[in-house]
């Protein structure tokens, strides 16, 4: 009992932070949560890529084309009806691998000129080439390309 009756349990009087800095650090923590979960949700929304009024993937599967190599040279030729903008061409030898990227804007029964400096590959010194389609599709009002899975890929061993 204390000077006045009451009984007192034992709890003592103690400091706490201030009601101000309290609502502060539960806005920061709140505003923290909320730029993640923002974040996160970017990353399940991103607009598709389409090609022939569908996902750009459904066109992958439809690419025909071949590779062959000519003197150190690669030539492309399309034979599907997918238009191919860009060869994705890994270079692999014992130990390394490149990858670069040529522009061809291939249309349907279109070739590389293996005398084109502008498409010219050289692929001598590799053991094995794989030749991958890069297909452009839309993305809204924008054009971007798209990598096709290396499955579709035509692979040449020299």
């Amino acid at each position: 009992m204390n000077k006045r009756g009451k009984v007192e349990i034992g709890i003592k009087e103690k400091k706490a932070i201030s009601p101000v800095v309290s609502t502060v650090l539960l806005i920061v923590i709140v505003i923290m949560l909320a730029v993640i979960i923002f974040i996160w949700a970017q990353g399940l929304f991103k607009e598709k890529i389409e090609k022939f009024e569908g996902p750009i993937e459904d066109s992958c599967p439809s690419v025909d084309f071949v590779a062959s190599q000519q003197a150190g040279k690669l030539s492309i030729s399309n034979r599907g009806n997918v238009p191919i903008y860009i060869a994705s061409v890994k270079k692999q030898k014992t130990g390394t691998e490149k990858v670069d990227d040529y522009i061809v804007n291939l249309d349907a029964g279109e070739s590389t000129d293996p005398q084109d400096p502008v498409t010219l590959v050289d692929i001598s010194g590799y053991e094995k080439i794989t030749v991958i389609p890069v297909l452009l599709g839309k993305s809204g009002k924008k054009t971007q390309p798209y990598t096709c899975p290396e499955e579709y890929g035509f692979e040449l061993t020299l």
